[in-house]
């Protein structure tokens, strides 16, 4: 997936004081994807949203837990076996990072978005994954974003990382292609919305 290039390019610095090694957060990302045959993510959600039934949600995990979990939990035995200290540290990194975003989940289905409306706060650094869950390849822009057009296969997921301005508005990711009235998705920005708040505890459950 294209996405790493994207959040070069779009992120905002998440925290003044020291901005995250982006080299070492693209390793964690490509490690967290692949470590064991399975990945991290086969567990614990290709986010670290813990939905897939198996792990729980670890965005915002730190390294003393990772660490932890690693050494003590049993169904992770198998990436003990297969991981390097360096990587442990650079997933690390990977899912602190995670943290400090909101994750926004959308799916493209019939020609639409679903959700078709979300609710950010402002200020919020946002990580936006869209799944395109038809066959034919869908083309997306968000020209009030500052999103450049992408286009996305079928059947794939794509993720990228927006910051919510500090004045509220309302912000549309459009599927260019999709033949539907509702091919918008529509971020809604505004003081109503739920703030987010960065995990300041997640653990590894066993």
């Amino acid at each position: 997936m294209r996405t790493l290039a994207l959040f070069l390019v779009l992120a905002a610095p998440l925290v003044a004081a020291a901005e995250p090694d982006m080299k070492l957060v693209e390793k964690g990302r490509a490690v967290s994807r692949t470590v064991a045959g399975i990945g991290c993510a086969g567990c614990h959600g290709p986010y670290g949203e813990g939905d897939v039934g198996i792990g729980p949600y670890i965005r915002g995990v730190d390294l003393s837990k990772i660490r932890a979990a690693i050494a003590g939990v049993e169904p992770m035995r198998i990436v003990k076996s297969a991981i390097q200290p360096q990587d442990i540290e650079a997933v690390a990194a990977y899912y602190s990072w995670l943290g400090q975003h909101q994750l926004v989940k959308a799916l493209v289905k019939r020609n639409r978005f679903v959700p078709a409306t979300v609710e950010i706060y402002p200020g919020t650094a946002v990580q936006l994954a869209i799944k395109n869950a038809g066959q034919a390849p869908r083309t997306f822009a968000g020209s009030g974003m500052e999103v450049k057009e992408f286009q996305l296969p079928g059947l794939q997921t794509y993720d990228l990382v927006w910051r919510a301005p500090e004045r509220e508005g309302r912000y549309t990711l459009r599927c260019v292609d999709c033949a539907s009235d509702e091919r918008d998705l529509t971020i809604n920005v505004s003081r109503a919305a739920k703030p987010y708040r960065a995990p300041q505890t997640a653990a590894l459950g066993k």
